[in-house]
């Protein structure tokens, strides 16, 4: 059956200050006939939904599709024909042009499709439209613009609005790859300053044919047993981005698990990262040790855990190879941090992305060769190092057998504040591997239960006391912040504000994942003074405790936080030394201390794995 031609509705959605600019984006829309519709009250707070409510309405008699495009956008070569034959290719579908890279899932789905060879890929539909250029059929449109007419202008973001209408009515949301369009740089009048620069995830570098749009779809991209993912370089530090369906967590909350350990989580076990990373070679020169790492860390898990595309059309290589460069370039840009990127220069920035494209390879060689080895219904091991796309296998049972033959203790109380239903024991079995105290299982359990606390709107203002590390006086007061994204969570944390007080150690960095505990403890009416585990054992080390004294003593402290009892507690969480692996105690090396962190580990991430995410 043959379609009908499309029939292209346009108009540049407008605040009069921009005028120019909309003038520009509709003449480079030429020759589709692109209307300016103007913000209508121009004079009041600043509002995108108060002008797109005007903008979807704005439908064309005898139209088949409608598009509003921003006027603070820079369009590609040839954007007219781009639109209309990926209209013609997803005619039922909501169409967005670009996707920014201040979008955490659909950035990071918008780079699977890049490094695996698509045209296109299906946006995440829990996080909010990118609007820079939005296509609908146009019927739908006027469905939208009823629908966005019954909210106030006070709630401002179009975005959102728009997400849940398509997420209601079950419309797919695709976006092409590479993009046909990039944002301005210039002030927002929407005030979205605070997200600073946001630019296109993967923008054309060069011509298109319109034909590369009839080339593959990523239709089902960034999940793995059950779970909603993104992989995320942000702060010169790798994240993984978990979406918790049973949880109202906002797509861009800050509270994300970082990679070392928690690539497990997504099959891929992060020793298997590091080892990679150790054959591959040194670093660029330019490129710092602790930055290239976290560099690799991502850029590996990027290429194994992305389906390849199959399209192996040889006229279109150069599309999808500039399509895959412009994804890794972007991610340096916005991953690294500012003093990172002025350290490296142009020179080693190119050399950064080149680092990242030899891990996506390394990565995906480790899912081929894990996919060859797969006979039957029998997948790899989830603990394995590569995953098994959209299926959970086996319960990581490489990482997890010593824990799981261990004797099981009962778990403890936890406050309903933790969201976690009750944890069933393991099998009781033959002892593995060297005995633990029984306080290493509930603190695991513990551990696991705090990491899983909803994430809260906003970290409470808490009051931080960064104390000398006994090891290495001369530490950087500043280290126990530096990888907290600033406009979330480090805002919140200084010497002056909040009734409770935070005490950290100074050669430990904290992670964003637990303060959702803290958030919680507080956000119930708790005061007086948390410590991380690292400063209680410290406290505790100066007053003579040792062995399992010093274990025990712990482990009261950490109970005393799940109940909310107690003056002072201790925060139930690893401590991470700098670009170190997670342990139970005590960032540095300590015989004694470290003795059961490998149980610790593979008890914390059983128990994870067994709260319903």
């Amino acid at each position: 059956m043959t379609r009908p031609p499309v029939r292209l509705s346009t108009v540049v959605m407008c605040h009069p200050s921009r005028l120019a600019g909309a003038e520009r984006v509709a003449a480079g829309c030429a020759p589709l006939p692109a209307r300016i519709v103007r913000d209508p009250e121009p004079g009041g707070f600043p509002s995108p939904l108060r002008t797109a409510k005007v903008a979807w309405a704005a439908v064309a008699p005898g139209a088949t599709h409608h598009m509003v495009v921003q006027d603070d956008v820079h369009l590609a070569s040839g954007f007219a024909g781009h639109v209309t034959a990926l209209l013609e290719r997803h005619p039922d579908r909501a169409v967005s042009l670009s996707v920014l890279w201040v979008s955490p899932y659909n950035s990071y789905r918008v780079r699977q499709a890049a490094v695996g060879g698509y045209a296109a890929v299906r946006l995440a539909p829990w996080e909010w439209v990118p609007s820079l250029a939005l296509a609908l059929p146009a019927d739908t449109a006027r469905e939208l613009a009823a629908y966005l007419a019954e909210f106030p202008d006070d709630t401002r973001d179009d975005d959102e609005h728009i997400a849940v209408f398509c997420a209601e009515r079950g419309i797919p949301v695709v976006a092409p790859v590479p993009h046909v369009l990039d944002h301005g740089t210039g002030p927002s009048v929407a005030g979205n300053d605070h997200h600073g620069i946001r630019l296109a995830v993967a923008r054309a570098a060069g011509p298109v044919a319109t034909a590369h749009w009839d080339g593959p779809e990523l239709t089902d991209p960034a999940r793995h047993g059950g779970l909603g993912y993104a992989v995320e370089l942000a702060g010169s530090r790798c994240h993984v981005r978990i979406r918790r369906s049973g949880e109202q967590e906002a797509a861009e909350q800050p509270f994300t698990w970082p990679w070392r350990p928690w690539s497990a989580l997504l099959g891929v076990a992060h020793e298997t990262i590091a080892a990679a990373a150790r054959a591959a070679g040194p670093a660029p020169r330019a490129l710092p040790a602790e930055p290239a790492g976290e560099v690799w860390a991502a850029g590996y898990l990027l290429g194994a855990l992305t389906p390849a595309g199959g399209d192996e059309r040889a006229e279109h290589r150069r599309v999808r190879e500039d399509a895959r460069a412009a994804a890794l370039r972007s991610w340096i840009t916005a991953g690294l941090r500012p003093g990172d990127l002025a350290e490296l220069g142009e020179e080693g920035c190119a050399a950064a992305a080149e680092w990242a494209a030899r891990a996506v390879a390394a990565g995906r060689a480790a899912r081929e060769a894990g996919e060859a080895r797969q006979t039957g219904e029998r997948p790899v091991a989830y603990g394995a190092g590569v995953p098994v796309p959209y299926e959970e296998g086996p319960a990581a049972r490489e990482d997890t057998a010593a824990a799981d033959e261990s004797e099981p203790v009962p778990p403890q109380g936890t406050p309903a504040a933790y969201g976690s239903a009750p944890v069933a024991p393991a099998p009781a079995g033959p002892a593995a591997g060297p005995p633990h105290h029984p306080a290493v299982e509930r603190m695991a359990r513990r551990e696991a239960r705090l990491l899983l606390t909803p994430a809260p709107a906003e970290l409470p203002d808490v009051r931080l006391r960064v104390v000398p590390c006994p090891e290495h006086p001369g530490a950087d007061p500043a280290l126990p912040t530096r990888d907290l994204p600033v406009r979330w969570l480090g805002e919140h944390l200084s010497e002056a504000a909040g009734d409770s007080t935070l005490v950290v150690h100074a050669c430990e960095r904290l992670e964003p994942r637990p303060l959702a505990g803290l958030a919680a403890l507080l956000d119930g009416g708790w005061k007086g003074t948390v410590e991380t585990r690292a400063a209680t054992v410290a406290r505790l080390r100066a007053a003579g405790l040792r062995g399992a004294a010093l274990t025990a003593a712990v482990d009261d402290a950490e109970r005393r936080f799940a109940a909310g009892d107690g003056a002072v507690v201790t925060l139930p969480a690893a401590c991470r030394p700098a670009g170190g692996t997670p342990r139970r105690l005590w960032p540095h090396d300590d015989p004694e201390l470290s003795a059961a962190d490998g149980a610790y580990a593979r008890l914390r991430l059983r128990h994870v794995r067994e709260i319903a995410l």
